[in-house]
């Protein structure tokens, strides 16, 4: 099938009146792929989430540097191709350019939600379009490119030593927000981490932090994020 010639929009016009073109084609429901083994984190999130955004983003950029990715970068522009029953039967639009904005201004919680955006645009076009139209096919070829790379995204990086992360974590959990410190706390007392309390700031002891207390304090820092505090201080070597 050759490529459809770059357009400003990815559907083609309308055929002329009194020529009606069946498009019909409907496709079964669109299920997020089994995850055989999950990483540490929260209802299958990543523990690792700031980095598996990014991995998104990295996912993205393959899908919009294909050659056909340009057919699916803008909204589909139905008034300019007088596509009259375009909204009647889409409707949910979307297109990687809206997926590529609401990620850069972090919009997505996980990487469930931005995969749900990018399925959202393919299975709108093969929808809409009949099997053997250029725009349907492009769309089938870079579904299959995501669903290639979504297993990476959510294929949790080899784990640094845990010397290591609790030399991370301990110039990061001061800077979580005050409620999130106070968790930290809890967690940490009962794994008689904690040494102290002292005005209200509670001394703790990560080198009584197992492997997986590590993992549930980097959930912390991945969920909740460097923000302001001052409830928990980390003994200093």
């Amino acid at each position: 099938m050759p490529r459809p010639k770059r357009r400003r929009s990815p559907l083609p016009p309308p055929a002329p009146p009194g020529f009606p073109t069946e498009r019909k084609h409907h496709l079964p429901e669109l299920q997020p792929p089994a995850v055989a083994a999950a990483s540490p984190g929260v209802a299958g999130v990543p523990a690792d989430l700031g980095d598996a955004l990014l991995r998104c983003g990295k996912l993205l950029d393959k899908l919009l540097e294909h050659e056909d990715g340009w057919v699916f970068a803008e909204p589909v522009d139905a008034r300019a191709l007088r596509l009259v029953d375009y909204y009647l039967r889409i409707s949910d639009p979307m297109d990687l350019g809206t997926v590529r904005r609401r990620l850069e201004r972090r919009r997505y919680a996980d990487p469930w939600a931005f995969a749900a955006d990018v399925r959202l645009t393919f299975n709108n076009a093969m929808s809409y379009n009949s099997a053997g139209d250029p725009v349907y096919e492009s769309a089938a070829e870079l579904s299959e490119i995501f669903e290639a790379g979504w297993p990476s995204v959510l294929a949790a990086p080899p784990r640094p030593p845990d010397a290591e992360r609790k030399r991370r974590l301990s110039g990061l959990l001061p800077r979580l927000p005050v409620g999130a410190q106070v968790t930290v706390a809890e967690i940490m007392k009962k794994r008689d981490g904690c040494l102290r309390e002292v005005n209200g700031m509670m001394e703790v002891d990560l080198d009584r932090a197992d492997s997986a207390t590590l993992d549930e304090l980097d959930r912390m820092v991945a969920e909740h994020g460097a923000a302001l505090a001052g409830v928990v201080k980390v003994k200093q070597k």
